[in-house]
């Protein structure tokens, strides 16, 4: 089965639940009010076997917007780009990381597992984390924890820019870490002012 003929699937799922299909990204989307969240898939196909991966999505525009004044990305990213994603697994550690499809038969019990997922766990931690507050209590309440999908360099943006929105009063304590922790990975001089120049503009704001 094709990519976009799994993809489709879901669409009347989704749809009970607000989100749309965008042709464009293949990735279904709900507008929020700082911005959108997303449910979309890796599908990747070896030999006889796929590999079916969900991932769920948050993005914030006003914090991907300025992140990306500062970070460089190529072409549109910026337009695309996501402030939080997770795979099911990490957000429910009885889901696997992937399903392993062998034949079209299979996607029907896949299909419903992720359905019930979506329905039990994956829908309440979207609407937990389009509240801005609890998103910036993801990135900055453990610095020194990695957040496994995303490098340091946008983790660190991402994080300060959120503690300017929604946790003002730690702002300094927030920006102290990030640079300490910047300078300890020997990050190259280029990615360090690009975050020196973050902060000036926040701080500026």
């Amino acid at each position: 089965m094709k990519f976009k003929d799994v993809i489709l699937l879901h669409e009347d799922f989704l749809a009970d639940f607000g989100f749309q299909l965008d042709g464009r990204s293949l990735h279904y989307i709900k507008t929020i009010e700082e911005g959108r969240q997303m449910v979309f898939f890796h599908y990747t196909h070896h030999e006889d076997v796929s590999y079916l991966e969900y991932h769920l999505g948050i993005r914030y525009d006003k914090v991907e917007n300025i992140v990306h004044r500062f970070l460089p990305s190529l072409g549109d990213y910026k337009e695309r780009s996501i402030t939080l994603v997770e795979t099911m697994d990490r957000i429910h550690d009885e889901m696997p990381r992937r399903f392993l499809v062998e034949n079209d038969n299979e996607l029907g019990p896949v299909i419903a597992t992720a359905e019930d997922f979506l329905v039990k766990k994956g829908f309440r931690f979207l609407d937990k984390y389009s509240e801005g507050a609890v998103l910036e209590s993801y990135f900055n309440r453990e610095t020194s924890v990695p957040i496994l999908t995303q490098n340091f360099t946008y983790r660190s943006a991402r994080g300060i820019t959120l503690a300017k929105f929604y946790n003002p009063d730690s702002f300094e304590e927030i920006k102290s870490k990030y640079l300490d922790m910047l300078n300890e990975k020997q990050v190259t001089p280029f990615n360090l002012a690009c975050f020196i120049n973050l902060i000036d503009y926040l701080e500026h704001l």
